[in-house]
């Protein structure tokens, strides 16, 4: 494992409010999920982003169905070093996992395939061409960098539901990991 001074990857966050699983996330199935949820409001992070100088970008849902996996990946077609906050419901052996591969492609996703989604055009990488780098349950708050190819495990008879927040700066970009250590270090577990 990566020590916590080298950790790129993970880190657990203490929000200033509780989120509340979604009435969907009582449904279970054996297909991966992906979807956004922009219409949605989440009025305490939406504010604690303001007051942190922050806007909420996005807002996603992503479900691992029972012994499976979403594939490796970037998100948002990058491969920089940038910062989401999820919150996962789920089995404690279930987790998000990060790699490195030298060798990623692009592969759209339209909702056809083993992702459902409106729309992805993320870097990909196969697990055989990987290294595996570090892994973390997040059924607590977690910032997480996913602007590194990443994925989750489940390896548990039960689903798994995530829920996302994108923060942005205040020029609409993605907020990079360090930045983004320094933006929330007041909330952040050692």
């Amino acid at each position: 494992m990566v020590s916590v001074s080298k950790n790129w990857y993970h880190r657990y966050i203490n929000l200033p409010f509780t989120i509340a699983p979604l009435d969907i996330f009582k449904k279970n199935g054996s297909k991966v999920k992906h979807f956004y949820i922009n219409d949605y409001p989440f009025y305490p992070v939406e504010d604690w982003f303001n007051d942190l100088g922050l806007t909420l970008g996005l807002k996603e849902v992503f479900y691992t169905p029972p012994y499976s996996k979403i594939p490796i990946h970037t998100d948002h077609g990058m491969y920089t070093h940038h910062a989401k906050i999820n919150i996962t419901w789920g089995p404690d052996d279930g987790v998000i996992q990060w790699w490195k591969s030298d060798k990623t492609y692009r592969k759209k996703i339209d909702g056809h395939s083993e992702v459902t989604s409106e729309y992805h055009d993320n870097l990909w990488a196969n697990e055989e061409d990987c290294e595996f780098l570090y892994e973390v349950n997040t059924n607590r708050p977690s910032l997480v960098n996913v602007g590194m190819l990443h994925g989750t495990n489940n390896p548990s008879p039960l689903g798994r539901w995530t829920i996302c927040f994108v923060p942005l700066n205040e020029r609409g970009q993605f907020i990079h990991w360090n930045s983004a250590l320094e933006i929330f270090k007041d909330y952040l577990e050692n």
